[in-house]
C-alpha cells in the first residue's frame, strides 16, 4: 500500500515511516525540511511542502492508497492553528482522493480521569499540563470535529504522554480512552501501522498507552512542553 505521512521528520513521524517500510509498505513523505530526517536509505520518497497548503498536499497524495498525520508542534502561549488547517486541507483534497485518514490527537482530550491516577497526578500534573497545552489542545478539538465531521474513513489516534522509550514496549489500544501512564512513540507508531489497514476503529477515536513501561512524567513535561518554550523565548 502506498501511505503519505505528514509530518514524517518529527519523532514520531521518523518512527512511523521506518515502521511502515518494515511493514511492506510504499512511503510518501511530505514535510517542511528537506534533510532526510534519518529517512534516507530506505526506500522513502521525501517531498517538501506544507501540510496547510493543498497544493502541495495534492501532489503528495496523488496515488496514495491512506495517509497518515502525525504532525505536531510544540507548546505555545500563542494560538495555535497547525492542527486545524492541515484537517481543513487534508479533508478537502481527500474528498477527491483516498478515503483512509489516520490523524494523531491526544488523551488529554478526553472528559475520562483514569482512577488508577494518584492525587498528584490528578490534581497537580494535569492541572500544569492542561496550563501549558491550552492553546495546543484548542486546535487539536477542532481538528477532530473537522476531521469527524468528513466523509472519509478516518481513525483518529489518541496517545498518552508522549516519550521515547527503548524496547521492547508493550501497547493496549482502546475506544476513547485508556488507563495508562504514558505512550512510547514506537508504540503509537506501530499502532498506526496496524491501523492503515483494519476496519475496526473507522470513524472511532483509538487511545493508546504504553503497559510494561514508563519514564520519569515530571521530566517528560520538562522535555516535551517546558524546554522547547524556554529555547524560543
Amino acid at each position: 500500500m502506498l501511505v503519505t505521512v505528514l509530518g514524517a521528520n518529527g519523532p514520531t513521524g521518523r518512527l512511523l515511516s521506518k515502521q511502515l517500510v518494515y511493514a511492506g509498505h510504499t512511503v510518501r513523505a511530505l514535510t517542511r525540511h528537506l534533510d532526510a530526517g534519518g529517512l534516507a536509505g530506505l526506500g522513502i520518497t521525501v517531498i517538501g511542502g506544507d501540510a496547510t497548503n493543498e497544493k502541495d498536499l495534492r501532489r503528495v497524495l496523488r496515488g496514495a492508497e491512506a495517509v497518515v498525520s502525525v504532525l505536531g508542534t510544540p507548546y505555545s502561549k500563542q494560538p495555535i492553528s497547525l492542527y486545524s488547517e492541515s484537517a481543513r486541507a487534508i479533508t478537502r483534497v481527500l474528498a477527491d482522493g483516498p478515503r483512509r485518514l489516520v490523524v494523531t490527537s491526544s488523551a488529554a482530550l478526553s472528559s475520562w480521569q483514569d482512577p488508577g491516577m494518584s492525587w498528584a497526578e490528578r490534581h497537580v500534573l494535569l492541572r500544569i499540563l492542561a496550563r501549558l497545552g491550552r492553546t495546543l489542545y484548542d486546535d487539536m478539538r477542532r481538528m477532530e470535529d473537522i476531521v469527524t465531521a468528513a466523509d472519509l474513513d478516518w481513525t483518529i489516534m489518541r496517545p498518552l504522554g508522549l516519550a521515547n522509550m527503548d524496547s521492547p514496549t508493550v501497547y493496549a489500544i482502546a475506544e476513547d480512552h485508556i488507563g495508562g501512564k504514558q505512550t512510547a512513540r514506537r508504540d503509537l507508531a506501530a499502532a498506526i501501522v496496524e491501523q492503515v489497514t483494519r476496519t475496526d476503529y473507522i470513524g472511532k477515536t483509538a487511545a493508546v498507552a504504553t503497559t510494561n513501561r514508563s519514564v520519569s512524567i515530571p521530566l517528560t513535561i520538562w522535555r516535551e512542553g517546558i524546554k522547547p518554550n524556554l529555547k524560543r523565548s
